[in-house]
């Protein structure tokens, strides 16, 4: 009898134990986690919605997860940081991941590990964001300047409030033009439009 209270009261810490954890998110699927304190979430971005802010990451293990983000939400690639508007489908990323008591995801880091071009593939606007258009041009005065992110806002001639952001690959010569903007400059760019109020930056004119 006292053996049998034993293994019941040891059973019932075990079940405590895993329930604790499973609210705190800690326990995951085999594959889904990589070597970085066994929180992050790992795998291909296979698209952006930016009007829900969530993104969907496929794992190596084939699972497939729903991640939601907000604006402090960081986007890290090379030691450099970027919005998360930047992603493309196809990137390898770690998502520094917390899960809620209902079992959603929610990231504040996101490591780009390959981007879509280093492993070989095209990147192009998931279907949150628009499909990317043609090179077009961008004119306006510059209202806020992030260089940290390599992004900028433009009031444009229509009045229009334009948020820019480079690319991964963008060049030096770019990234160090961003650097010198401040705000009431006024800047020429041409690039390609991600949704009516993104545009990614090709290149200044």
């Amino acid at each position: 009898m006292k053996l049998t209270m034993r293994v019941l009261g040891l059973l019932s810490w075990s079940f405590l134990l895993l329930s604790g954890c499973t609210e705190l998110g800690q326990i995951g699927f085999p594959g889904d986690y990589g070597n970085w304190g066994g929180s992050d979430l790992v795998g291909e971005v296979r698209d952006v919605d930016t009007r829900s802010r969530q993104i969907e990451l496929s794992t190596d293990a084939g699972r497939k997860f729903l991640v939601r983000y907000d604006n402090n939400t960081r986007v890290s690639y090379q030691q450099r940081d970027y919005a998360v508007a930047n992603l493309e489908p196809g990137d390898y990323v770690a998502m520094r991941a917390q899960q809620d008591r209902d079992g959603r995801y929610f990231t504040d880091l996101i490591t780009v590990k390959e981007s879509v071009q280093e492993r070989g593939g095209y990147g192009g606007a998931s279907s949150g964001s628009g499909s990317v258009g043609r090179l077009e041009k961008l004119e306006g005065r510059v209202e806020f300047v992030d260089s940290r992110r390599g992004t900028l806002e433009i009031r444009d001639r229509n009045n229009r409030l334009v948020v820019v952001s480079l690319p991964y690959n963008a060049p030096r010569a770019i990234t160090d033009r961003l650097n010198r903007l401040r705000e009431g400059d006024y800047v020429r760019m041409e690039g390609r439009f991600l949704n009516r109020e993104r545009f990614e930056l090709e290149n200044f004119v």
